[in-house]
């Protein structure tokens, strides 16, 4: 075995050595340029996903180096989330081949489809219920072959002898009685008897049709209560719609609860096949501890098409259970297709669910955009430029002004379905912390009933809306959840309002010394060490007086005073300023329904930050952290700014995506530091007696 491999780390966006071989499914890639790689049993070329069946991962390099490791634990999410994501990435896939318009790729539903389908029983538990009483009698008295076992006995029990009970009598003296003048006198020997041996080819097969058939129903009812949940979520939702306020946003929800909420008797459906479901559990778990079961040595492994015997043609319970078997090879969706090729196909197929996502987010978000001419897609918000580019190693960069502001890295990795192990959990979170200060969000599998089961300390670690430090923000999406998009939606605004907010005051560099005068005709320009600040809204008759201002400042070239012209430098002055002007006022526009707000409703404040509110009731602003006095960005929606905070789970129940630092899980007119997760009511001895945040987890995220 050789040194560690080089890979392409999707999450850091680097060729790096993988030193350590238990690594998340879907993080790294065979770097560009690197031919001669296998993974598995599958040739790698450039781009290919590292991944492995079974739990475990290996990778050979021209046939001579090879490495392997695991993923930490089970790494797929249940196979109805595996399912609804290949059949949403499948649509996207024909969308983008037709040449679809964004419109059209973001109306796709992220959700699990065909819900009335899904209800209908499968022909796979038809034909279980038909055979049921065969495979039961089958497993209950199987037939069996007589098969030689020596077994030591007392002597008055031995009927026979053979030339092995002399040698063990001979080699073990602890068998024997006496010793006498003429011999050993034994007290037990070893003697040949006919036991029933179960390890047939037929009982092979058919206790390998009974760990998959068990499999199967646990799949079915965890599909079934996936969508009872997503069905309940609907519902609730549907409660809360009329509490929302705007009509667009109304009107949206309204319309994605019709498309979920197609059929009236859906509690029904699922109330009686999850009735059925039960009841094929409970009279099959007995099944799984019969004596065919037990008694075969080990699992059926060869083709699926089964070769003819006596008692596949002539026993009338083993013909059923043949039909049986058929009938589940038929039903098993992925039998043609290679472990390691569809585990790889799953990576890209939540890559591009989780691009479905973040268009819906923006959409959600009341941005409206197009495609992009050299690839990706473009925004307009708040006069600025926002795009979203998907990359070739299947990760997403948002860019703001042509500046990159977060690289969303869609991990195909279940990170909280094993949660019964807690510290494989922290490590694999240790290890997606960053070493630079690129900020990322790395977009997982989960679902609620997994993050219920954590502690409260790993709850805010695996759902959080922005990162904090070298950690990066963590978003779990699932397709039978319904606020997958606008937890994305939350994720975004983090990212794109909070770059805008956290732009004041602009600064800019001058090298003219005479500007040091437009802070003397402007109170919204103040002068500091050489450069303007821009630190407020100008008023109409101030951007009118502002050209009169600026060409004052020219200078003539004086040559026996040795003055140059300044004419380039108060050029770029005034294209700097005009572009500051624009930053600003883009600061005036409302998060929530995009309206500019008036110049009086815009206050500058103490500290480099500002307030700023809006007639539908929003208001956002800056606030600068007591601790380490980094600002950050504070929006109160319209009927929200009494809500307190809570875990991210809470978050999503209470503003949706219509929040940037969260409030204080005790006091609402208080916000917790996203730098560095300080909340301001830390020090408050009754807030930190009743706060589990601030009395349990002094030192954890925003959320």
């Amino acid at each position: 075995m050789s040194d560690h491999p080089l890979m392409w780390d999707r999450l850091t966006g680097q060729v790096v050595p993988l030193r350590d071989p238990s690594v998340q499914l879907g993080r790294y890639q065979i770097p560009e340029g690197q031919r001669g790689y296998s993974v598995g049993t599958v040739n790698a070329e450039p781009g290919a996903y590292l991944v492995g069946a079974e739990g475990r991962w290996a990778l050979r390099h021209d046939g001579v180096r090879w490495w392997s490791g695991d993923f930490g634990g089970p790494p797929l999410p249940a196979a109805v989330i595996m399912e609804s994501v290949r059949t949403i990435s499948r649509r996207l896939r024909e969308l983008e081949t037709a040449g679809a318009s964004l419109e059209q790729l973001a109306a796709v539903p992220p959700m699990i489809d065909r819900v009335a389908d899904r209800l209908r029983p499968h022909p796979l538990e038809k034909r279980l219920h038909a055979e049921f009483a065969h495979l039961r009698k089958v497993c209950i008295a199987p037939h069996t072959r007589l098969r030689a076992e020596d077994v030591l006995v007392p002597v008055s029990r031995a009927r026979s002898i053979t030339w092995r009970t002399v040698t063990h009598l001979a080699g073990h003296s602890e068998t024997w009685a006496a010793r006498r003048l003429h011999g050993v006198e034994p007290a037990k020997l070893l003697t040949p008897v006919r036991v029933p041996d179960h390890d047939l080819y037929e009982n092979r097969v058919i206790a390998t049709l009974v760990d998959r058939l068990w499999k199967h129903l646990l799949t079915r009812i965890a599909e079934v209560d996936s969508i009872d949940g997503l069905v309940g979520q609907a519902r609730v939702l549907l409660e809360e719609i009329g509490q929302r306020h705007g009509h667009r946003e109304k009107q949206r929800l309204y319309q994605f609860v019709a498309d979920l909420l197609e059929k009236d008797d859906l509690q029904q459906r699922i109330e009686e096949l999850r009735g059925d479901l039960l009841s094929l559990r409970d009279a099959f778990a007995p099944l799984l501890t019969s004596e065919l079961r037990t008694g075969v040595r080990g699992p059926y492994t060869g083709p699926p098409q089964l070769r003819p015997t006596n008692l596949w043609d002539n026993d009338i319970d083993y013909r059923h259970c043949r039909r049986l078997w058929q009938a589940e090879i038929k039903s098993r969706q992925s039998a043609e297709t290679e472990p390691d090729e569809a585990l790889a196909q799953w990576c890209g197929d939540f890559a591009r669910y989780v691009l479905l996502l973040s268009l819906r987010a923006l959409r959600q978000l009341g941005l409206e955009g197009e495609r992009a001419p050299e690839g990706g897609f473009q925004y307009r918000h708040a006069g600025q430029v926002v795009a979203l580019e998907p990359n070739g190693d299947d990760t997403i960069v948002l860019r703001v002004g042509g500046v990159p502001i977060l690289r969303i890295v869609p991990l195909p990795h279940a990170l909280t379905g094993a949660t019964d192990d807690n510290a494989g959990l922290i490590r694999a979170l240790d290890t997606l912390r960053g070493g630079d200060d690129e900020a990322r969000a790395v977009v997982y599998p989960g679902e609620a009933a997994e993050r219920t089961r954590l502690p409260g300390s790993l709850r805010l670690r695996v759902h959080t809306s922005s990162g904090m430090g070298s950690h990066p923000a963590m978003v779990p999406v699932s397709p039978s959840d319904l606020g997958s998009v606008s937890r994305m939606a939350r994720l975004l605004r983090n990212a794109i309002d909070g770059h805008i907010l956290l732009s004041y005051p602009v600064r800019v560099t001058c090298r003219v010394p005479q500007a040091e005068i437009l802070a003397r005709h402007f109170t919204w320009i103040r002068w500091e060490a050489g450069q303007v600040v821009v630190a407020g809204l100008p008023q109409e008759y101030d951007l009118e007086k502002l050209p009169t201002k600026l060409s004052n400042l020219r200078t003539r070239t004086d040559t026996a005073r040795r003055h140059g012209d300044n004419k380039q430098e108060l050029e770029k002055l005034r294209t700097d300023l005009s572009d500051a002007i624009q930053t600003v006022a883009s600061l005036a526009y409302c998060p929530i329904c995009h309206r500019k707000a008036s110049e009086r409703a815009f206050t500058a404040r103490d500290g480099d930050t500002y307030r700023c509110s809006c007639q539908c009731g929003a208001v956002w602003e800056t606030r600068r952290c007591l601790s380490c006095s980094q600002p950050y960005a504070v929006l109160a929606a319209p009927g929200l700014a009494e809500q307190v905070g809570g875990d991210g789970d809470r978050l999503d129940m209470i503003f949706s995506q219509d929040l940037l630092a969260a409030p204080c899980w005790t006091r609402s007119s208080s916000y917790i530091c996203p730098s560095c997760g300080s909340c301001p009511e830390r020090g408050s001895e009754p807030a930190s007696r009743t706060c589990e945040r601030c009395g349990d987890l002094p030192r954890t995220s925003d959320q």
